[in-house]
């Protein structure tokens, strides 16, 4: 063989060797290809229906979105309203903020016109508390005197009363000896004797003693309804004052009857009167009762 024919050879040799060696690198890497081509194809269809449903999501939120804003406009639209509204009010209430400061002011300066007021008040007030004192004062030591005058008076009332009734007795037996006398006379034919008087005959103001039924002190006083209350018992001098006096129609003589609750409890014959008080004496007292300060007292039962 020459040498060109096995040069020939080995050269065809190496080509179907190299050939084969690319034959196998193609079908592996046709298997590769294939491989990466259905992965890529996974991948597409995959990503095609990731991608729909992204569509449908994102139709989906574009619904929501707009639901959304329609709910936020309306809510703007409100809101809008409202911040109108708290504008107005908030201009009115400066407006009101601005009168109630010059209210505040005017307050202020009548407030300082009242505190000066109010000072000279107060001092006019202690000088008239000082004024008030010192009457209560005196109308505590004029009550004292008062009361002790009342005192002096009913211990003066009390001896009138014990002289009274000895004028009374001592009249009694005037008029019982002038009785006597008159009936000697009488039986001896001789003029009847006029009964004694208290003034000398030849007065105008003459009047003949009065025997005890004309000097008692049953005065009529059915006509007259005078009513009133005990203000004070003196019961030892069997005395009592009444609440009433000349100003009520009391005069002297009169007899009162002390009245508690339904109840009779004694009678005061009058002896003495003032324009607002009287003093009697206790007279027909009901056995087991007395007469007490508050019981009330009336001309008539």
């Amino acid at each position: 063989m020459s040498t060109l024919t096995k040069v020939l050879i080995v050269l065809l040799t190496v080509f179907s060797l190299f050939l084969s060696g690319i034959v196998v690198t193609y079908v592996a890497s046709a298997d590769n290809q294939r491989k990466a081509a259905d992965e890529l194809r996974g991948q597409k269809q995959r990503a095609t229906e990731l991608k729909l449903k992204a569509d449908r999501d994102l139709d989906a939120g574009i619904q929501a979105a707009k639901v959304e804003k329609d709910k936020l406009d309306t809510q703007i639209i409100a809101l809008s309203a409202q911040i109108t509204k708290l504008q107005a009010d908030l201009d009115a209430a400066k407006r009101e903020n601005a009168q109630l400061v010059q209210q505040g002011a005017s307050l202020a300066s009548a407030a300082q016109a009242s505190s000066a007021g109010e000072k000279e008040q107060r001092t006019l007030f202690q000088a008239e508390h000082q004024k008030v004192q010192s009457l209560e004062a005196d109308r505590i030591n004029r009550e004292k005197e008062l009361a002790e005058t009342s005192q002096t008076l009913l211990e003066k009332v009390t001896i009138i009363a014990q002289l009274d009734d000895k004028v009374r007795q001592l009249t009694q037996e005037n008029q019982e000896l002038g009785t006597r006398l008159n009936q000697y006379l009488v039986q001896y034919g001789k003029i009847a004797a006029q009964p004694p008087t208290t003034v000398p005959a030849g007065s105008s103001l003459a009047r003949p003693v009065p025997p005890i039924a004309a000097v008692s002190p049953a005065r009529e006083t059915k006509s007259i309804a005078l009513n009133g209350q005990v203000t004070r018992v003196d019961f030892p001098n069997r005395l009592a004052e009444i609440s009433i006096g000349a100003a009520g129609g009391v005069r002297q003589d009169m007899r009162f009857h002390v009245i508690r609750g339904d109840q009779f409890v004694a009678d005061i014959v009058i002896l003495e009167v003032w324009p607002d008080t009287a003093v009697g004496k206790l007279d027909l007292v009901k056995t087991g009762m007395q007469p007490q300060v508050g019981d009330k007292v009336a001309t008539n039962l």
